[in-house]
Order: C-alpha cells, then sequence, then structure tokens
C-alpha cells in the first residue's frame, strides 16, 4: 500500500484544516451526477422523438 509523506515538521494534520475540506462537500461528485444526468434525459428526449414519434405517426 502507498502512504503518502507527512509534510516536514508536522505530524498530522490540523483537525481545522480537516473541517474546512469536509465543509466544502462534495460538489464535484454532485455536478458528475447532474451532467450525467443531463445527458441522459436528452438522449431519451431525442430517442423518443426521433424513433418513437415517427412510428406513431398515421
Amino acid at each position: 500500500m502507498l502512504n503518502s509523506a507527512l509534510r516536514p515538521g508536522r505530524d498530522e494534520p490540523r483537525h481545522e484544516e480537516v473541517e474546512a475540506v469536509a465543509r466544502g462537500g462534495p460538489r464535484g461528485a454532485v455536478a458528475v451526477a447532474g451532467i450525467a444526468t443531463v445527458i441522459v434525459l436528452a438522449i431519451w428526449l431525442a430517442f423518443y422523438l426521433f424513433v418513437f414519434l415517427p412510428q406513431s405517426a398515421p
């Protein structure tokens, strides 16, 4: 297992730094999930408009 070396002069990260990172939240994951959802909905809408509707027209 690979472990990153700690910075010189510091034994462990400060709790304030860890809390600041945690307060930021999972913004990147939410952005990726949102973009993926929009892409899936766009593909579904295009499939519906260009495949299903033309087949149902008399």
